[in-house]
């Protein structure tokens, strides 16, 4: 089973999220299932179920897909299907970078930049939706105007 987490700028409809996923994944737009966290209806058959989550802050959803191993071709790796879906959504896509810092994502934009950024959680009350900031990106990026730009040192690195 394949498994993608995304965080985006923009928030699309939960329509415009299945065609995209669709297309991305080589499936039918009615074989996934898109529904927020709240959501009981389900069509859990479904090859691909994607659950959303809305943010405060820089960002808007939170996306967490999983794709069934009879889903065929092979799905795309976390990076490359980030970098299709913000192309799609004209959103800024961002997806964890793996590593020991949970702050540590790279950010796809739909004019096909891949950066590094750090996303910070803001929200210390455990109210309301979560509130996630980007706090610096390695390459501007016109979706994320408050984010620094500076280097962005990998676990391991003095800085």
């Amino acid at each position: 089973m394949a498994l993608y987490t995304f965080l985006t700028v923009r928030q699309p409809s939960p329509e415009d999220m299945a065609a995209a996923l669709a297309e991305v994944l080589g499936v039918q737009a009615g074989e996934v299932d898109v529904a927020d966290d709240t959501d009981g209806h389900r069509d859990w058959t479904a090859p691909v179920l994607c659950d959303y989550t809305a943010l405060n802050g820089d960002l808007a959803l939170s996306w967490d897909v999983r794709v069934a191993p009879r889903v065929g071709p092979a799905p795309p790796a976390e990076a490359e299907a980030a970098l299709m879906l913000a192309a799609r959504l004209g959103t800024t896509v961002l997806h964890p970078a793996g590593g020991v810092r949970p702050s540590a994502y790279w950010a796809a934009t739909p004019d096909g930049v891949r950066t590094r950024a750090r996303v910070l959680d803001d929200d210390t009350s455990g109210d309301g939706p979560p509130s996630l900031t980007v706090d610096a990106v390695e390459e501007p990026v016109g979706q994320l105007p408050r984010a620094r730009v500076e280097r962005i040192l990998e676990a391991g690195q003095d800085g």
